[in-house]
């Protein structure tokens, strides 16, 4: 039997030419050997109108978030639910712009900016969506997913784009359900977040 012939090699092993030892970059520990964490929240709603914002849960800064789930104890009807992300520190924004970066070049007392200022989004996650099926799990970060951390080598930039996934919370942030078209009932809403932390 044949050993697989190994052409390239992905950013994380860190590798030169095929056949060199794996020399593993100093990974964050929500990208390798990290713990995942979970967290569910339940909310019971009771005539929430239209456009209301709920916060279901706190999630922490440096979050990597695997998995995001929702389920809905009764159809909706016609009412809607978008799920997205608002700053916990209640500024506007789930990235302030500014991180520390050691041995940048202008030092870690600061000064260092690395991209924009990126606003609280109430439809971060999903837009608004009708769920007509009681007690079914649904999964909100998939091949849809429409946030993202732009690239491993800007760690604390966070971009919003399609089709992505593995989003890293650059503060800590709300998870937050917003009301959309009509107004929920006595519909409860439970789920879950997984992510990877340290």
């Amino acid at each position: 039997m044949s050993a697989t012939t190994i052409n390239n090699y992905g950013v994380e092993l860190n590798q030169g030419p095929p056949g060199n030892p794996q020399t593993y970059l100093p990974l964050r520990p929500n990208q390798r050997d990290g713990r995942v964490r979970m967290q569910m929240f339940t909310y019971k709603a009771a005539s929430d109108a239209s456009g209301q914002n709920i916060a279901l849960l706190k999630i922490p800064k440096g979050a990597r978030l695997i998995d995001l789930a929702v389920a809905v104890s009764a159809t909706l009807g016609s009412a809607t639910l978008a799920f997205g992300l608002a700053g916990a520190n209640g500024n506007g924004y789930i990235d302030d712009g500014q991180t520390l970066v050691a041995g940048a070049s202008t030092g870690i007392a600061g000064s260092d900016s690395i991209g924009a200022q990126v606003s609280d989004g109430t439809a971060l996650v999903t837009a608004a969506t009708t769920y007509t099926s009681a007690n079914t799990l649904v999964h909100l970060l998939g091949a849809n997913a429409q946030e993202y951390q732009a690239s491993p080598a800007a760690e604390g930039v966070l971009s919003i784009a399609g089709g992505a996934w593995l989003y890293m919370t650059a503060k800590d942030t709300y998870l937050t359900m917003t009301v959309g078209t009509a107004a929920l009932t006595t519909q409860v809403i439970q789920g879950y977040v997984l992510y990877a932390l340290d």
